[in-house]
């Protein structure tokens, strides 16, 4: 399905790469390797497929009377085996009313480019590609066994004169003839493991990280045994009926979820499918990891504070990422032999020459938060 935003969950983006020109997602662009050109009769050259959001799309146009606009996009030479003879692409139009358009997948052993070399494979007509609703993709397929041990150009073609848009996205190849693969494995968090959150993002895009942008980065590995999966189900909540969230996604690497709470225990667990099926789901294990309390932000990018040289001959330089309010320089008697006050610090620098080589205690604050540093003065 089209990758989507559901409750607090951000899916981070990942493809696999199983197949040599497969999977494609357009997520930036319609790639060089790929063709875009109008048909035999050159009629609709107003609009061609291009890239749009993460999705390509066509638009419908206009042609002289009697004729109809052909517009083609075609894959690079891509090879067909046992296990990639499934061709599953996501796609839409516009509307549900049917405006007579024509969608065609078709294939060339022998020309990117040479329409006369394709054989058309699958022809689908406007209520077959609508979902009834304007961009809600669903999923399609194509058997290609038929050529099976053969690279082939794969060409997506709308057809109409004043028709409908075809939007295209996630095209891929699977393995029509796997078995469900097995329950994944090696989850990360690990099972009843107590995690720290992060919260380096803005997830919800409200211009502050803050609590709300808690987030965990989970993952885990297909099972070294059976048919490797396409997808996974993934399920999460706060109780072991996990009814926090219940989507799917390709991503085993770097699926992150937002929205987390502090010392909270919560439950998750993966179904790996293919074109197979879907793995038991009686025999996918529930995970469970407990959250740790978090730093505030200001305390994490306190923290990252750094001071040098040391030892130091005249200037200590202090590498914050806040600001500094005081600084304080304290003997090994524990007398104060140095105050100063952060509005007349130049450059986050500290001019110790004054002081007697030896041991200092150096004491940072910001914020009513301070971080004590042992500083050697030569």
């Amino acid at each position: 399905m089209k990758k989507i935003t559901l409750l607090f969950i951000l899916c981070v983006g990942f493809t696999f790469n199983s197949h040599a020109q497969l999977p494609e997602t357009f997520d930036t662009e319609i790639p060089a390797t790929w063709a875009v050109f109008s048909g035999l009769n050159e009629e609709g050259p107003t609009y061609t497929w291009q890239h749009s959001n993460g999705y390509v799309l066509c638009q419908w146009e206009s042609a002289t009377a009697g004729t109809t606009a052909e517009d083609w996009l075609v894959s690079p030479l891509t090879p067909i085996t046992t296990t990639t003879s499934l061709l599953t692409f996501d796609q839409t139009d516009y509307y549900a009313l049917d405006y007579g358009s024509s969608y065609t997948v078709r294939i060339s052993t022998t020309s990117q480019t040479d329409i006369t070399s394709f054989t058309t494979v699958d022809t689908q007509a406007e209520p077959s590609v609508t979902n009834g609703a304007e961009l809600v993709f669903s999923g399609y397929s194509v058997d290609l066994s038929a050529y099976e041990g053969v690279s082939v150009y794969i060409a997506f073609v709308l057809e109409q004169n004043n028709g409908d848009a075809w939007f295209l996205d996630n095209i891929d190849l699977e393995n029509q003839n796997a078995t469900a693969p097995n329950p994944a494995t090696t989850p990360n968090p690990a099972d009843g493991a107590t995690v720290a959150l992060t919260y380096d993002v803005d997830y919800n895009n409200d211009g502050t990280i803050d609590e709300t942008d808690y987030a965990y980065t989970f993952t885990w590995s297909q099972n070294d045994t059976g048919d490797a999966p396409t997808s996974y189900g993934f399920k999460f909540g706060s109780t072991s009926e996990m009814t926090g969230l219940d989507t799917s996604t390709t991503n085993n690497d770097g699926f992150s979820i937002y929205g987390l709470l502090e010392n909270t225990t919560y439950y998750w667990q993966i179904v790996p499918v293919n074109a197979g099926g879907s793995a038991v789901e009686a025999e996918c294990p529930v995970w469970s990891f407990t959250t740790g309390s978090s730093l505030s932000v200001e305390d994490d990018l306190f923290s990252a504070l750094v001071v040098g040289p040391n030892p130091v001959k005249d200037i200590l330089n202090i590498n914050s990422p806040v600001a500094i309010d005081d600084i304080k320089v304290f003997n090994q008697l524990g007398q104060n032999v140095l105050d100063v006050n952060g509005s007349i610090i130049t450059n986050n620098q500290v001019d110790l020459s004054p002081l007697n080589s030896g041991i200092y205690i150096v004491k940072i604050t910001s914020k009513e938060k301070s971080k004590t540093i042992k500083v050697i003065k030569e």
